[in-house]
C-alpha cells in the first residue's frame, strides 16, 4: 500500500519538512510489489524487494534483434548492483531479513531500503544511478552491528539470459576492478560493465571470487557494535553503441567514480538533480495530486538528459520488454511537451535525435512511393521502421510524421534558437511538408482527403480522412509555412492550399467524426479531440465541447492512460475545474501500482512505468490547470481557474528564460 509521507503531518509534529513538501514515498509492505527506477538518462536501475539486489539494467538507446527474424529490442546490461551478505559465516537468505522498508526519494533520485538481521545487525543501503556520471551507478550500503559480527561482502552479477559470451576479469593491482563483458542477444554489440568497492578510511582486501557457476568479487571486515560501517558499491555500463572500445571505457568510469570519495559522488549527483529541480511543480492544498505530479516529473528527468540524442520509450528505462523499448508518437505528443517547457535542454536530445534520422525518413517516403520524409512508426537508434511486420500501425500511421514536425517547430518556439531552426529543424519540416503535398489526395472540389491511414484510435485500420491524422497535417503545413516565414525561405503555396482544405466531416449535431463512416463504436483512445489540444486546429468551445461529450464514453476504459488527461486539459481550459480535476484523476489512479506508484499502461497490466502517460498527467496539469501555452511568440500564460481544494498552483524553471508560472485560487477560502 503506497502511502504519502507527507499526509503524516498531521499527525507527528516530528515529521520532516522534506516529506511535508511531498517529496517521499514509503513502503513497509512487499506485497505486489512493483519497483522504482533509478535513472540518469543513459541508464535504467529497475530495483527490487529483494535486499541488495536490483531487477534489471536498461541501457537506453542500445538495440539488438529480439530474435534473428524479430525486430529490435532495447538491450539490458549485467546488473553490477547485486550483493550477497555473510554474517559470522552464515550466508545470509532473503527470509532471514526482518523490518523491510523502503523509501524513495525523489527530490535525490535514491532509493533507500532498511532491513534488519536479528541479533546481528541493522542494514541500510541506498541505489541511485548517478546523474552526473551517465553510464554510472551506485549503492551505498550502512551497517550498524547489535554485537561484533564479521561480515562478508560478495558482488555478484546478474546476468540477462539472452547474453552470451560472457567474459571476466579481475584487476589484482591498484585499481581492483570486477570486469564482465557479454554479446546481446544477436551478438549486434557487446555490452561491458565494471564495479568497484568504494570504502570510507582503510580499505580492505578485495578479493575475487572463485568457484563453480559463480564469479564476482568479495571483501571481508570485522565489524564492531554499535559503530556504523560505511561502504559502496560503483559501476559501470557501456556498449559499442555508444564506444569502440567498451571494454576499457566502462574500467576507466569505474575508475573515475572510485578515485572519488563516496560523499563526493553523493554530493554530485544531488547537486545535478537540485538543478533539474529548479523547474518544479508545486500544488498547494492537495498533496496527494503533489506527489503524483512530481513522480511524474521525476520520471521524465530520469530517462531524459541533454547532449544525449536518442528517443524516449513509452515505458522510459523501466523495462526491456515493453514495445521493445521502441521510440514512437509517444515522445513527441505526450513525453516531449512537459520536457521541452521544463527542460529544453533534454527537448532538444529527442529533436536532434529525429534531425539525425532524417536520412532514413527520406528512405522510408521513398520507399513507399511518396516523397519527403515518412518517419518510422516505431523507431530506434537505426532510424529505420521497427514495427512488427504483423501490425498494420508500421505502415499505415502516418501522422507520426506530421508529430515529428509539430515538434520541432514548438522547440524553436519555446527556445527562439534560429541557428537550430536553420540547421536542424528546416531540413525536417521541409522533408516533412514535401510528404504530406506527395501523400494527400485531391478531390474534384478542390479539397483535400487522406486516405488508408490508422489514427490515434488505433482500433480503426485503414480508414479514410482520420480526424487526428488530418488535423496533425492540417498544424504541421501551417508551422512549416511559419518556420519558412521566419528563415526568409520559399514558401509552397501549396502547404497552406493543402492546410485549409483538408476534409473534416461531421454528424447531424455538429460532431466531429473520427473518420469517414464512423459508426459510433468503441475507440482506443481520443482522436478527434486532440483536435482542440495539442494541436489547435479547432478553437471554438461549443465545438471543443460537442466533440468531448460525444466521446468520452465511447473510450475504451481498458485503452491506454493518456485519453482522460487530454479530456482534463480541455475541461481546464473552458474554464471548468472541477471537472477537469475529477477527469485528471480519472486518467490515472487506477493504474497506480504499489508501492510507489508506478503507472502502469492500463488497468489490466503492472510491473512497467508507463513514461508515456506520465507526460499525459503533466500536460494535464502544466497546460491545463496552469495554463502554460506554447505559441508561436512563446511560452504564455492563458487564463485559468483551479480546483476549489487547491490553493495555488505554481510552474518554476519553465523554459530558456527559467520563468514562474503561478495561480492563486481567490475562492480557496470559501471553499473551505
Amino acid at each position: 500500500m503506497r502511502k504519502l509521507v507527507s499526509l503524516l503531518a498531521f499527525l507527528s509534529l516530528a515529521l520532516t519538512a522534506l516529506a511535508q513538501e511531498g517529496w517521499v514515498m514509503e513502503a513497509t509492505s512487499r506485497k505486489d510489489y512493483n519497483g522504482a527506477t533509478m535513472a540518469n538518462g543513459r541508464l535504467g536501475v529497475v530495483t527490487d524487494d529483494r535486499p541488495f539486489t536490483a531487477r534489471e539494467i536498461v541501457l537506453a538507446g542500445v538495440f539488438d534483434k529480439e530474435g534473428y527474424n524479430g525486430v529490435s529490442r532495447v538491450a539490458r546490461g549485467p546488473v553490477f548492483l547485486n550483493m550477497e551478505l555473510t554474517v559470522d559465516g552464515k550466508k545470509v537468505e532473503d527470509k532471514d531479513f526482518s523490518g523491510w522498508s523502503q523509501v524513495f526519494d525523489m527530490r535525490k533520485a535514491r532509493l533507500t531500503t532498511n532491513v534488519s538481521l536479528k541479533g546481528k545487525a541493522s542494514f541500510r543501503y541506498t541505489v541511485m544511478a548517478l546523474r552526473h556520471l551517465p553510464y554510472n551507478a551506485m549503492s551505498v550500503v550502512e551497517v550498524t552491528p547489535e554485537k561484533d559480527i564479521t561480515l562478508k561482502v560478495e558482488n555478484v552479477y546478474g546476468i540477462p539470459e539472452e547474453m552470451s559470451d560472457a567474459q571476466a576479469s579481475f584487476g589484482e593491482g591498484a585499481q581492483l576492478v570486477y570486469q564482465l563483458n557479454a554479446a546481446t542477444r544477436t551478438k549486434m554489440h557487446r555490452v561491458s560493465s565494471s564495479s568497484m568497492f568504494m570504502f570510507d578510511g582503510e580499505e580492505p582486501q578485495v578479493r575475487r571470487i572463485k568457484g563453480e557457476g559463480r564469479d564476482g568479487m568479495w571483501f571481508s571486515v570485522r565489524l564492531k557494535k554499535g559503530e556504523t560501517y560505511r561502504f559502496a558499491l560503483v559501476g559501470a555500463v557501456c556498449s559499442t553503441q555508444d564506444f569502440k572500445d567498451p571494454v576499457n571505457e566502462s574500467k576507466r568510469f569505474a575508475t573515475f567514480a572510485y578515485k572519488s570519495s563516496i560523499d563526493y559522488l553523493l554530493g554530485q549527483h544531488y547537486a545535478a538533480w537540485e538543478e533539474l529541480w529548479k523547474g518544479d511543480v508545486i500544488i498547494e492544498g492537495d498533496l496527494e495530486s503533489q506527489l503524483d505530479i512530481r513522480h511524474a516529473l521525476y520520471q521524465l528527468y530520469s530517462i531524459t538528459r541533454d547532449n544525449c540524442p536518442v528517443g524516449i520509450a513509452p515505458m522510459g528505462l523501466s523495462s526491456s520488454e515493453g514495445y521493445n523499448g521502441h521510440y514512437f508518437w509517444d515522445t513527441e505528443l505526450w513525453m516531449y511537451p512537459p520536457i521541452l517547457v521544463m527542460n529544453p535542454e533534454a527537448g532538444r536530445s529527442l529533436m536532434d535525435y529525429r534531425a539525425n534520422c532524417l536520412p532514413q525518413a527520406r528512405q522510408n517516403a521513398l520507399n513507399h512511393g511518396y516523397k519527403g520524409a515518412q518517419y518510422p512508426w516505431e523507431a530506434d537508434t537505426s532510424g529505420e521502421e521497427c514495427t512488427p511486420v504483423w501490425a498494420l500501425t508500421g505502415t499505415y500511421e502516418h501522422h507520426i510524421t506530421a508529430d515529428v514536425g509539430i515538434a520541432m517547430w514548438q522547440y524553436y518556439c519555446v527556445t527562439r534558437d534560429r541557428e537550430w531552426l536553420l540547421e536542424q529543424g528546416w531540413p525536417v519540416l521541409k522533408a516533412v511538408a514535401e510528404f504530406w503535398v506527395s501523400r494527400v489526395h485531391r478531390n474534384e472540389d478542390g479539397s483535400y482527403s487522406i486516405i488508408n491511414v490508422v489514427g490515434a484510435d488505433e482500433y480503426a485500420e485503414n480508414v479514410d480522412d482520420n480526424a487526428f491524422t488530418n488535423g496533425a497535417a492540417k498544424r504541421v503545413l501551417r508551422d512549416v509555412t511559419k518556420a519558412a516565414e521566419v528563415l526568409g525561405k520559399p514558401v509552397d503555396p501549396r502547404w497552406m492550399e493543402i492546410s485549409d482544405n483538408l476534409v473534416f466531416t461531421y454528424d447531424a449535431d455538429g460532431v466531429t467524426m473520427e473518420y469517414t463512416g464512423y459508426d459510433g463504436r468503441l475507440i482506443k483512445q481520443t482522436d478527434v479531440n486532440m483536435l482542440a489540444y495539442p494541436l489547435g486546429v479547432v478553437t471554438d468551445p461549443g465545438q471543443t465541447l460537442r466533440d468531448i461529450n460525444y466521446y468520452f464514453d465511447r473510450i475504451d476504459p481498458n485503452g491506454p492512460a493518456m485519453s482522460n488527461a487530454i479530456i482534463a486539459v480541455l475541461h481546464a481550459r473552458l474554464g471548468d475545474p472541477e471537472t477537469a480535476f475529477k477527469v485528471f484523476k480519472k486518467s490515472y489512479t487506477d493504474k497506480l501500482r504499489p508501492p510507489f506508484g508506478v503507472l502502469s499502461e492500463n488497468a489490466n497490466n503492472s510491473r512497467v512505468s508507463f513514461a508515456t502517460g506520465l507526460g499525459g498527467i503533466l500536460q494535464s496539469v502544466i497546460f491545463g490547470f496552469a495554463g502554460v501555452d506554447i505559441t508561436e511568440d512563446g511560452i504564455i500564460q492563458l487564463p485559468t481557474r483551479l480546483p476549489s481544494h487547491w490553493r495555488s498552483l505554481t510552474v518554476t524553471g519553465v523554459g530558456v528564460d527559467k520563468q514562474t508560472f503561478r495561480v492563486e485560487n481567490p475562492d480557496y477560502k470559501t471553499t473551505k
